[in-house]
């Protein structure tokens, strides 16, 4: 009994250079990196990988506006010129709820912080074998509003 194999796709044809590289870019570039690879490619590979790194980093993106805007409205005093000044845009009570809840954001930032480092190493090695990795904890903002 004879077995042939079919010959298989090659191997950038399943997976490209991009796929795997989008991943670092968007620890460089932030969600602008992943952005652009996913506007420009049509290798399905490279879309998908840049998705999944775009959803990341558009939460990351998402979480900084939050915890800077909250601890700024929470915030009675700023420095100016080495003189502290009044801000006070919230009344007492409420400031100190919004101060509370940018600093668990930030706190919460600064985890999403390092956890980015693993997750661009874990995401570059699974795409160098071939596999697309949903990075845990990202909002699929892409699949739900640009697809």
């Amino acid at each position: 009994m004879s077995t042939t194999t079919q010959p298989g796709p090659e191997l950038l044809d399943e997976r490209s250079i991009g796929g795997i590289l989008v991943h670092p870019l968007g620890f460089l570039t932030g969600f602008v990196g992943p952005a652009l690879v996913y506007a420009i490619s049509d290798h399905a590979y490279t879309r998908e990988n840049a998705r999944h790194a775009l959803n990341w980093y558009a939460t990351i993106s998402c979480l900084v506006v939050l915890a800077f805007g909250t601890l700024f409205l929470g915030a009675d005093e700023l420095t100016v010129g080495g003189e502290p000044t009044e801000l006070s845009l919230l009344p007492a009570p409420i400031d100190m709820i919004f101060t509370a809840v940018g600093v668990i954001f930030t706190f919460l930032l600064a985890i999403a912080t390092l956890l980015t480092l693993i997750y661009v190493v874990v995401a570059t090695v699974k795409a160098i074998f071939g596999s697309v990795w949903t990075y845990p904890g990202a909002v699929d903002v892409v699949g739900r509003y640009l697809n």
